[in-house]
């Protein structure tokens, strides 16, 4: 079933709702992000595709910590072409964005531009090795709200959240979408 190496990593992370993609993140390289949310396993079926490379097959799990919102733990295993095509005949939600590589107030982070029913949410998210660094990073400026602990943006619920859904989510946040 694998391809390659497992994960297992404990990631501090901070997510930033932007109004839009940042202009110099445009120049950055470029992701195609496919995610399938296996219905009833917690699990993501994940493709991954950049130019020049082959597409990057995953199956991972990540659980957050209850105590510290910005902390979760993802456990990712590679997957061969075929064990994927399997795994994506299971009834799931799925999800797709673009990710670019970014720097943001002065960090490697990542910028999200949702596709489909979720046209216009973009989100930042920075990764850090500690939870003291994770809250040394400054908000980025452009960004309208920290949504760190919000969970009605994290891809799972985003898989399931409908255009209008989103649209009322983001108002709460005084934003409107494009």
């Amino acid at each position: 079933m694998t391809a390659g190496a497992t994960g297992n990593v404990l990631r501090v992370e901070r997510r930033f709702l932007l109004p839009s993609l940042p202009r110099p993140v445009t120049q950055g390289r470029v992701a195609l992000i496919e995610e399938h949310y296996l219905r009833g396993t917690g699990m993501t079926l994940r493709r991954t595709m950049s130019a020049g490379r082959a597409a990057e097959l995953t199956l991972g799990q990540q659980v957050r910590s209850a105590s510290d919102r910005t902390a979760r733990v993802t456990l990712t295993e590679r997957l061969t072409p075929q064990a994927y095509g399997e795994l994506a005949k299971l009834p799931a939600d799925v999800l797709v964005w673009r990710r670019y590589d970014a720097e943001l107030s002065g960090w490697p982070c990542a910028v999200h531009v949702f596709e489909g029913e979720l046209h216009g949410l973009v989100l930042a998210q920075a990764t850090f090795p500690s939870r003291t660094e994770a809250w040394r990073f400054p908000r980025p400026v452009y960004a309208v709200a920290e949504v760190t602990g919000d969970d009605r943006l994290a891809e799972p619920a985003l898989a399931r959240t409908s255009e209008a859904q989103l649209a009322r989510l983001v108002a709460e946040y005084g934003m409107l979408l494009r």
